[in-house]
């Protein structure tokens, strides 16, 4: 089921992409859209799975305790901050503090709400339907590791066709870091997912990075710039310094998977 989950998932949000990209002048204000698609073929195989197993279990209705919500809360915080200060440590970019910091602030908190909503729409796939399932038939190392692999095929065709419309960087260097980017950010979303079983922290997580990425070190995708102004595919937390800065952690996540976790206490 999940090699057919995988298949399915990958081949039509690749085709929905091409499809999004037809036509240039709108798909920059299109391409979110793609980001449902795992909330929509997840509905479809979860709703077979809960018909051959009678269990209407939902995914969001799964608990969660305090220490995922906080790490959901404050690791991406922590990470693309460290990313601005290393940016500015090696004159990489420069400072430019908004002009009305309160209403900046309302507008990160609001963005993070509403981007719920789209980060639902990739982790109802990933971290709530298929990293649990793969957990269960081949151990926590293994369905991380794969997960990782969907996610970053998955970003692959947007990312390079945005890159080319923006003329951001090489389109296949920009996918390359962004694709390394994602498959290494997925050890924390896995290792947020196993804290507590549930997909909500996995979510705000999602969303806080999204917002909080894009306003802090510029949009990858669009190539505006965000409060620390530099080369945006150098220093954002989806470009060259977030794929050096995510190897860092990747031993403390894979010594909690070897501890046989599903929760941890």
């Amino acid at each position: 089921m999940m090699k057919k989950y995988i298949v399915t998932v990958i081949g039509i949000s690749w085709l929905v992409t091409g499809i999004v990209f037809l036509n240039p002048e709108t798909a920059l204000n299109n391409f979110s859209v793609i980001m449902l698609i795992p909330l929509i073929i997840t509905m479809i195989f979860n709703k077979a799975d809960n018909k051959k197993s009678r269990n209407d279990i939902s995914i969001l209705k799964r608990p969660f305790n305090l220490k995922a919500m906080v790490f959901s809360c404050l690791y991406p915080i922590f990470f693309i901050l460290t990313c601005g200060f290393l940016a500015v440590l090696f004159t990489q970019g420069v400072i430019h503090l908004p002009a009305k910091p309160v209403t900046w602030i309302v507008t990160i908190l609001v963005t993070i709400f509403i981007g719920l909503f789209s980060a639902l729409g990739e982790e109802y796939g990933w971290r709530g339907y298929l990293l649990p399932n793969l957990t269960k038939q081949y151990g926590k190392k293994k369905a991380v590791v794969i997960t990782g692999l969907v996610w970053a095929l998955y970003h692959i065709p947007t990312v390079y066709l945005v890159a080319r419309l923006t003329g951001l960087g090489n389109p296949l260097l920009v996918c390359v870091v962004q694709a390394g980017v994602v498959f290494l950010s997925n050890f924390a979303f896995s290792y947020c997912y196993y804290l507590s079983g549930s997909v909500i922290p996995v979510i705000i997580y999602h969303s806080i990075w999204n917002t909080f990425n894009t306003a802090l070190l510029g949009n990858l995708y669009t190539g505006k710039a965000g409060i620390i102004d530099g080369n945006i595919f150098l220093i954002n937390g989806e470009g060259v310094l977030g794929l050096l800065l995510a190897i860092v952690p990747l031993v403390f996540f894979w010594r909690k998977y070897d501890n046989g976790m599903e929760r941890e206490k």
